[in-house]
């Protein structure tokens, strides 16, 4: 091989290389980026990270543990994500390229895991060494793949066991000091929240959170969960139907009983209108009080990003 061919061939594979990795980069993309001017990368250690993970996205939160405000915020959307393996590849990817998340020294790393593969139990009936037994009438494990944890909620003593990839657990552990990690159920980040935000009533209440393709439905009463759930929906007419059954199975009338909702859903959506078609009083919840927001943050919606600022409250 002459050199001209030599160069040629080696210009070639960088550029095959090069393109291999955009793609893999172009797998996520910023969707918002809030950060307060009194971010400071040097302050890293009275900052609690907050991170919310699941098949579409990964968002990002930064508390002042001194000022218990939020200064920063990023929320990244995912394409072409389709396995566990590829999920925790892309969050490596994000967490080792980006400019400060995995090279400093957090307060605190705290974790919301998005799944279906969930439980709850009274905690005077749990025992850990049967958490993997609980867990699996109500959900399938992949043993090779799925680490079972748990959370005791103190206020209400239940105990919700939950699975995870043992691989996700492994690459946090890897990039951030294992003692500073709390990692938790998006539901009981929720029902915390709810409990902190909402005051107890012998009422039923029925609140809601909203993602893509997922609806979290959540029924407290005197300070006690009575019910909780995660539903996959595909259409607006999945979506309505296990909001109006939870309602009916719980004696709930959409006529008179009020539903408040998070997430993802804007005034001017489908899901939005079929809600209001079907459920008289439904409201959009606010961000919750007792923390302080960047003025950044007004640029947002106060129901979004709920699972994020209701870390705070897990601890």
């Amino acid at each position: 091989m002459n050199l001209n061919a030599y160069f040629y061939l080696c210009r070639l594979i960088i550029v095959k290389l090069s393109a291999r990795l955009t793609t893999i980069r172009q797998n996520y993309q910023l969707q918002t980026q809030l950060i307060d001017e009194s971010f400071a990368v040097s302050n890293a250690d009275v900052y609690n990270l907050y991170i919310a993970a699941s098949k579409h996205t990964f968002r990002f939160g930064i508390e002042d543990t001194i000022r218990h405000k939020f200064v920063a915020l990023e929320d990244y959307v995912l394409a072409n994500v389709f396995t566990p393996i590829q999920l925790v590849q892309q969050l490596r990817t994000l967490l080792t390229d980006h400019a400060f998340y995995s090279t400093v020294r957090w307060h605190q790393v705290r974790v919301a895991v998005k799944n279906q593969k969930f439980t709850f139990l009274p905690g005077m009936l749990y025992d850990a060494k049967e958490a993997a037994t609980y867990l699996q009438l109500h959900a399938e494990l992949d043993e090779n793949d799925d680490q079972v944890l748990a959370y005791r909620h103190q206020g209400t003593d239940m105990v919700n066991v939950f699975a995870m990839e043992h691989y996700f657990e492994s690459l946090l552990i890897e990039l951030f000091h294992a003692g500073k990690i709390q990692i938790r159920h998006q539901t009981s980040v929720l029902i915390e929240s709810l409990l902190h935000l909402t005051e107890r009533s012998p009422q039923l209440k029925m609140y809601a959170y909203l993602e893509q393709n997922y609806l979290t439905l959540i029924l407290l009463k005197d300070g006690n969960l009575e019910f909780c759930n995660v539903f996959y929906y595909l259409s607006p007419e999945d979506f309505i139907y296990f909001v109006i059954f939870v309602m009916q199975e719980h004696k709930l009338n959409p006529d008179q009983d009020p539903l408040l909702i998070w997430g993802d859903i804007l005034h001017d959506s489908d899901l939005f209108d079929i809600l209001r078609k079907y459920v008289r009083h439904v409201h959009l919840g606010k961000r919750p009080s007792g923390l302080s927001y960047s003025y950044k943050f007004e640029e947002q919606f106060e129901h979004r990003y709920l699972e994020l600022f209701s870390l705070h409250f897990c601890e």
